[in-house]
C-alpha cells in the first residue's frame, strides 16, 4: 500500500490517508506510517470511527504501551486507555469543580507527555471521540528539534549541562487537586531530565516541559521559572508550531521525543469534549 501523505506545516505534521486504523496493519503500511512519524513528529488520521480495541492494536504497532500511576482514571477493562472527558457516564457534562474536569485543564500548559518517568513515553495516539465545537479545544505541537537548532547562541550557551526535575505531584498542584495514594506516588518519584537531548539518532532537541517541570536542578524557584518561560516563548513560536484543529474522529499520533504540545483552553462547563488516549512507552533516556 502507499499512502497519501500531506504536510500540514512547514516544520512539522502531515495528514495520512489511505489507511483504515479499525483494521490490522501489513508490514509496508506499518513501514510507512513509522517513516512518516520519525519525519514530520505529528500524524493526523481523519474519519476513523475505532473502537478502544483497535485503538489500542493500532498503538501496539509501535511499541508497548503505558499506563498512568493513578489506576482509578482508567478504564479497568482496558488500562492502556486514558480518558480525557468532561462528560460522565450519564453521557452529561460533569461540574466544571470535579476533578476529572479540573484535571483535564492541566492540558492547558505546554508539556511533554510522560516526562515525569526515567524513560519519557516515545509518543501517543489520540482519538477525538467528541471534539469542541464552535471554537477551543485545539491542539498546538512545537518542534523541539528546529527550537533547538535556531536558538540564540547565548541562550543555547545559558542552557548548555542544565537538567529540570520533572514531577507528577507538582503538576497536579498546578490546580490544587488532593494528593495522590501513596502507592501511586511511590510509582512515580521526581526525575531529572537534561534540557538538550540527545538522540540515539544523533539529532538534539530542546526538552522542557513547562508543566511538570519543578526547577531546574540547583535553582531557586524565581529563576526556574524566569529561564522555563523564557525557554517556553521561544519554542512555541508560530514558526515551529502546527496547531490541530479537531474533528469528529480523528486520530492524531504525535513523537513525543522531540514534541511538546498544548490544548488550547474552552469551556468546560457547556463544550463536551472526549478524546482518548495511548502512551507508547518509550525506549531512549533522555541523555
Amino acid at each position: 500500500m502507499t499512502l497519501s501523505i500531506r504536510k500540514l506545516h512547514e516544520s512539522l505534521g502531515a495528514e495520512i490517508d489511505g489507511v483504515d486504523l479499525s483494521r490490522p496493519l501489513d508490514t509496508d503500511t506499518k513501514s510507512e506510517i513509522q517513516a512518516a512519524w520519525e519525519t514530520h513528529g505529528v500524524l493526523v488520521f481523519r474519519n476513523q470511527d475505532i473502537g478502544d480495541t483497535e485503538h489500542v492494536a493500532f498503538s501496539r504497532h509501535f511499541g508497548d504501551l503505558e499506563v498512568l500511576p493513578e489506576t482509578d482514571r482508567t478504564d479497568d477493562t482496558m488500562p492502556e486507555i486514558f480518558i480525557l472527558s468532561n462528560v460522565g457516564a450519564d453521557g452529561k457534562i460533569m461540574p466544571v469543580e470535579s476533578e476529572p474536569v479540573t484535571f483535564n485543564t492541566l492540558t492547558w500548559f505546554w508539556h511533554t507527555d510522560s516526562c515525569y518517568r526515567a524513560i519519557p513515553s516515545k509518543g501517543a495516539i489520540l482519538h477525538g471521540i467528541e471534539v469542541v465545537k464552535g471554537g477551543g479545544g485545539e491542539t498546538r505541537f512545537a518542534n523541539m528539534r528546529e527550537a533547538l537548532a535556531e536558538m540564540p547562541s547565548d541562550l543555547r550557551s545559558r542552557i548548555e549541562g542544565l537538567e529540570g526535575q520533572h514531577s507528577w505531584a507538582w503538576m497536579r498542584s498546578h490546580r490544587n487537586l488532593p494528593p495522590m495514594k501513596a502507592e501511586e506516588a511511590a510509582k512515580v518519584p521526581p526525575v531529572q531530565h537534561k534540557l538538550v537531548r540527545n538522540h540515539r539518532n544523533r539529532s538534539q532537541s530542546l526538552y522542557i516541559s513547562p508543566l511538570y517541570m519543578e526547577r531546574i536542578v540547583g535553582w531557586d524557584e524565581e529563576e526556574t521559572r524566569s529561564l522555563v518561560e523564557e525557554l517556553t516563548e521561544w519554542a512555541a513560536q508560530d514558526r515551529f508550531v502546527y496547531e490541530h484543529a479537531w474533528q469528529q474522529h480523528d486520530v492524531v499520533m504525535w513523537d513525543n521525543t522531540w514534541t511538546m504540545h498544548i490544548v488550547l483552553p474552552y469551556d468546560p462547563g457547556s463544550q463536551r469534549r472526549v478524546m482518548h488516549r495511548t502512551a507508547i512507552a518509550g525506549v531512549e533516556a533522555v541523555l
